[in-house]
């Protein structure tokens, strides 16, 4: 499970649907969306570039490099070597 936690700054957190607009756009499949104006956490599945999807959110919620702060949780799952 990869999850992007998008928290305020400058700004309220994005809308759900800015969220996951953006996350298919870079690629990504989005899941649910949770939270509220201060954070919003959107669970997605894919490989997408962190950098991508944080400057087609700023350009789909009109934001700027500062208006959020981004925290990424990307796992992948892996057998353990017996």
């Amino acid at each position: 499970m990869s999850f992007v936690k998008v928290e305020k700054n400058q700004s309220s957190a994005p809308s759900e649907a800015d969220l996951k607009k953006a996350m298919t756009e870079s690629g990504g499949t989005p899941g649910e969306v949770t939270g509220n104006n201060e954070s919003r956490k959107l669970t997605f599945t894919g490989t997408v570039n962190h950098t991508v999807y944080e400057n087609n959110l700023i350009k789909i919620a009109k934001g700027k490099r500062t208006s959020w702060n981004f925290v990424w949780a990307d796992s992948k799952v892996s057998s353990p070597a017996v």
